[in-house]
């Protein structure tokens, strides 16, 4: 990079050893760019024993590129299912919650579902600098304006040419850019309560003919409640028991009537009572997946949607020339119906990787500059389609006309041409 040889012997620093992070670093590291990845937690192991599957679609190639063919050969390890080979084009089917009835059966492209638990493990894999329980506190800047110091909860710092927030929707970086207020996700009036669990081998079996490959139904249910169901573990291959299926139904439910909700102390008890008193409107599988739950299951969780556009004036950062960025969630975090936060995630690393790999002469300002103008407008706007979509998709006489039904997971609105096409892998 033009002026900046001092600055390119320092490395870049990752905060956050999530999915983004960490093949962000293994892609860096393949192209020779030294980096050092933070990670809050003590282990890249699931907190709370909670885990889930991500859906990758469109931006398949993309992830192939970031991590290089011999070790795109092994991505079946991170599958939810190791042992199904994708076709070319799956159906993700969309059922009416209340009748059972088929609304839509959606074609998508390249469909997997990787176990974010394994993605992270194998993203993980030959990582040589991975560094656990860093906790970020503050970030400073030094006054040459050529480097960005990290500094930790346990006293230890880590100065670097570039600092990349990869810290997820609660982003401490965003926050350090932006202040709490600005950095503060939007709350949106629905909730969910999702369960894990497995069934009796012959239901079991029979949970994964209804999405057959797809290996995800949504059920979105006319009285403004929306439910769906995923294998989330079918790695034992040969005993149906021990699949880990995903299930969840939702809600309109204000931000006030949510924080009322947290304030009486609501237990996991509690919200799997109410989650099963809401599964009693639904077809079955729904209504059954809850109703075969024991009273003390314990993997239940509740949450608000919420999300953050980063295309708004108002969240407009400064990257201090060039020293700091943000990727994946902790840029735009959106709502998870349309299945889209990888994807965009993946788009953000490939464009950020081939800016640095190949800057053409640019200063490193220039290079971050760049990355952000082409990510705020193309996020913001699958941030905010998937909040349109989220809200109809609760809103029962607009289910039908809801981008999840009408484009299902494809790329934006339609309206632009998905980013990188045609993408080399070497």
């Amino acid at each position: 990079m033009a002026g900046n040889d001092q600055q390119a012997d320092l490395p870049i620093l990752i905060i956050g050893g999530g999915c983004n992070g960490l093949i962000l670093a293994h892609a860096l590291n393949r192209n020779g760019i030294r980096s050092i990845v933070f990670e809050r937690d003590e282990t890249i192991v699931s907190r709370r024993g909670r885990d889930w599957g991500i859906g990758l679609h469109w931006a398949t190639a993309l992830l192939e590129s970031l991590l290089g063919e011999e070790r795109w050969k092994h991505i079946d390890q991170a599958m939810v299912d190791p042992y199904m080979k994708p076709a070319p084009v799956e159906y993700m089917p969309i059922l009416n919650g209340k009748t059972g009835e088929l609304l839509a059966k959606k074609p998508v492209e390249n469909l997997r579902r990787v176990l974010r638990s394994r993605l992270r493990t194998f993203a993980a894999e030959e990582l040589p600098d991975l560094r656990l329980g860093k906790k970020l506190e503050r970030i400073s800047y030094a006054e040459d304006g050529k480097s960005v110091t990290a500094h930790f909860a346990d006293g230890t710092s880590e100065t670097g040419r570039l600092l990349i927030g990869a810290d997820g929707s609660q982003s401490r970086v965003r926050r350090e850019l932006v202040g709490p207020e600005r950095a503060a996700v939007k709350r949106l009036p629905l909730v969910a309560t999702f369960i894990t669990a497995s069934f009796p081998a012959d239901y079991a079996v029979s949970l994964r003919k209804i999405a057959n490959n797809a290996l995800v139904s949504l059920w979105p249910h006319p009285d403004n409640m929306c439910g769906a169901l995923t294998l989330m573990d079918g790695i034992d291959k040969d005993h149906p028991e021990n699949w880990r299926y995903t299930s969840y139904v939702a809600w309109q439910c204000s931000p006030e009537e949510q924080a009322a909700e947290v304030a009486a102390g609501m237990s996991i008890r509690d919200r799997l009572r109410q989650a099963k008193e809401k599964s009693k409107a639904f077809s079955n599988p729904i209504r059954r997946c809850f109703e075969l739950l024991p009273d003390d299951h314990e993997e239940v969780y509740w949450f608000g949607l919420s999300n953050w556009d980063p295309s708004l004036p108002e969240h407009k950062w400064d990257n201090h020339n060039g020293l700091v960025t943000l990727v994946g969630d902790a840029a735009h975090p959106m709502t998870f119906h349309r299945g889209q936060g990888l994807s965009h995630g993946l788009v953000d690393l490939f464009n950020l990787v081939k800016l640095l790999t190949n800057p053409e002469g640019r200063s490193q300002a220039e290079l971050i500059d760049a990355y952000e103008a082409e990510m705020r407008p193309r996020a913001g706007e699958e941030v905010q389609l998937s909040e349109t979509n989220s809200i109809m998709l609760h809103d029962g006489p607009r289910i039908t006309e809801s981008p999840m039904v009408k484009r299902g997971l494809s790329y934006g609105s339609g309206s632009t041409e998905k980013p990188n096409s045609t993408v080399q892998v070497v």
